[in-house]
Parts: C-alpha cells; sequence; structure tokens
C-alpha cells in the first residue's frame, strides 16, 4: 500500500465482508485496516463493511448506492445512508422489480457470469414478505469515512 497513489480517486468502495474491521489486536496503538490504508495513499472517502455481508443484498445496496450518487446527484455518505434506508423499507415487490431490471441486462462481457449466476438465484430465491431486509443485519455493516465530497467533486 506504501506505493498506491490514489489522490486522483474520490472514493474507494470495498463491499466485501469485513474491510472496515481495524486490527486493533497487536498494534493497539494504532488503527490498521483497509480504509485507513487507502486513506493514507490518498483516497479522500472509503465506504467498507463491519461484517460479513450478504454477497446478494450487497448488490443491491450498492446499485441503490450508485443511483442515488449518480441519478439525484447526492454526496458519497448521504446516497450511502439513501441506499441503507430504501434496503431498510424496500418492500419484496420492489426487490424483486430491482432484481428483475438485473436479469434484463444484456449478455456480455461488462456483465459477469457470476452477476448473471447471482441475479438467476436471487429472482428464484424467494423473499418474505413485508420489508425482508429491514434487520439491521443487511445494511447497517456498510460505514463511511473520510472526506465529504460533493458531486461537483467528481
Amino acid at each position: 500500500m506504501s506505493r498506491l497513489r490514489l489522490s486522483g480517486a474520490n472514493l474507494v468502495c470495498l463491499s466485501a465482508c469485513e474491510t472496515g474491521i481495524t486490527e486493533s489486536q497487536t498494534t493497539p496503538d494504532e488503527f490498521l485496516g483497509l480504509p485507513a490504508a487507502f486513506h493514507q495513499a490518498g483516497a479522500p472517502a472509503v465506504s467498507s463493511t463491519l461484517w460479513a455481508v450478504d454477497d446478494r443484498v450487497t448488490m443491491i445496496l450498492m446499485d441503490r448506492f450508485y443511483h442515488f450518487f449518480r441519478g439525484a446527484d447526492m454526496s458519497f455518505p448521504a446516497a450511502l445512508r439513501e441506499a441503507q434506508l430504501w434496503l431498510k423499507d424496500a418492500t419484496s415487490e420492489a426487490v424483486a422489480e430491482l432484481v428483475g431490471t438485473y436479469r434484463a441486462l444484456p449478455d456480455c462481457p461488462e456483465t459477469s457470469a457470476l452477476a448473471r449466476k447471482m441475479f438467476r438465484e436471487f429472482a428464484l430465491a424467494p423473499l418474505d414478505h413485508g420489508s425482508p431486509f429491514a434487520h439491521p443485519y443487511y445494511w447497517a455493516a456498510f460505514a463511511y469515512s473520510g472526506a465529504t465530497l460533493h458531486h461537483d467533486a467528481r
């Protein structure tokens, strides 16, 4: 990481499991973790996760995050919060509708085989009625650290 230069990046988005956990057992006087490393490399903002997250639900949350950031002209932290609120309050019908748009993606190199497989699996899995992802486990693991960049700073 010491040679990585990310001063031109606006956001590093780490959506895999436990990317925001900071190691404190071996070095209790320092905070060592991926977000800190990316900040040190010059990234002004980092989104990461604090526990193991469901891949399919993460896909939906990230979709909504970029939708709110790009489409609604929100800052990174505001877009993440809106995505979390959307997921928390989303009905099974709204989730199914969004997943339906994924299935309609063209079969091209940009749509990986893994992503297509996830879309199919998600579409086949029955969702609880009501708000299937209302529990904080599904949306509260996503954290934001760093500067608040406005849309025009992209």
